[in-house]
């Protein structure tokens, strides 16, 4: 009779888009982890790369099970897929364009279980000079719409308040853990039986804006949502979505789009959608004017705006 194996503390679920290279900084900064005893099990799964043979050396190389997707449905539908195969009592989304700093992971899996109200926890995001990022945000208003951290606006004015409000500004640099009202998906840790409960993340959005349409559910079901800073992580931030940026500026504002209207009645929901299609064409002409998306990690000097 086969063993029956216990389930692992920790299942991480990596999205992979040609982002072979990226990944395997991240998995070497993994084993520091597993050296120090927390049990991980190792999912990717790969929205249709063009480099899978890579791909498939690394996974191999790496004991990594390998979930091959026949074209690239989006981050929320992969990161599902990924879910079918975890068996981990807690689960994590991951870009595969982050370093694990010492004990990120065990100080995110002990919150959870000191923390039962937690749905889901994310750690402080670091540039890669190990200066602070923005990692959670106020789930989004109209108010909001031009305060993103590579808005034009926030370009011309570093300290508009609707943007430090917005990204939580007061956080960038917090000692301890602090409920948000959603955490940026870079990495998300879950627990498991909170994932389940909103049946995991809406596939509608392709990319973008299903990390706060998945908080704003948790936290209609009863869950809390945290950063725990005490975690930290570098994020080279948009490290694969560089080489795609008009593809995924595109998307990012229709995720939004879908975010303000995907609970509208018919009429506000054509009105909402006219006035984003303006907004798209708006960031458009500020690209062409020279205050397309800017974005800190980038380049090799200067320092966040604040």
């Amino acid at each position: 009779m086969a063993k029956i194996q216990p389930p692992k503390p920790l299942s991480i679920i990596f999205v992979n888009y040609n982002s072979s290279e990226l990944l395997s900084r991240a998995l070497d900064t993994l084993e520091q982890e597993e050296g120090a005893g927390l049990d991980i099990e190792l999912i990717v799964v790969d929205n249709g790369s063009n480099d899978r043979r890579h791909l498939r050396d690394l996974c191999l190389r790496r004991g990594v099970r390998l979930v091959l997707l026949k074209r690239n449905l989006g981050y929320g539908a992969a990161a599902n897929r990924g879910f079918h195969y975890a068996r981990g009592r807690y689960v994590a989304v991951a870009n595969p364009d982050i370093t694990f700093l010492p004990r990120a992971l065990s100080q995110l899996v002990h919150f959870l279980e000191t923390n039962p109200e937690a749905g889901v926890v994310s750690p402080q995001l670091l540039y890669p000079d190990r200066k602070p990022q923005p990692s959670c945000r106020r789930l989004p208003k109209l108010r909001y719409v031009f305060a993103g951290r590579r808005s034009p606006l926030v370009q011309l004015f570093p300290n508009y308040a609707p943007a430090r409000e917005f990204l939580y500004a007061e956080l960038w640099e917090a000692k301890s853990p602090v409920e948000v009202e959603a955490v940026i998906g870079t990495l998300m840790v879950f627990r498991r039986a909170a994932f389940e409960s909103v049946k995991g993340f809406d596939e509608a959005f392709f990319m973008f804006a299903e990390d706060l349409d998945i908080c704003q559910r948790l936290r209609e079901q009863g869950w809390k949502v945290f950063l725990e800073p005490r975690a930290r992580v570098v994020h080279e931030y948009g490290g694969v979505r560089r080489h795609w940026r008009r593809f995924s500026e595109f998307q990012r504002v229709k995720g939004l789009c879908r975010f303000f209207t995907r609970r509208k009645k018919r009429l506000a929901r054509l009105l909402l959608t006219i006035g984003f299609a303006g907004y798209y064409f708006l960031l458009e002409a500020a690209g062409l004017c020279g205050l397309g998306e800017l974005e800190y990690s980038w380049s090799k000097s200067g320092c966040p705006r604040r």
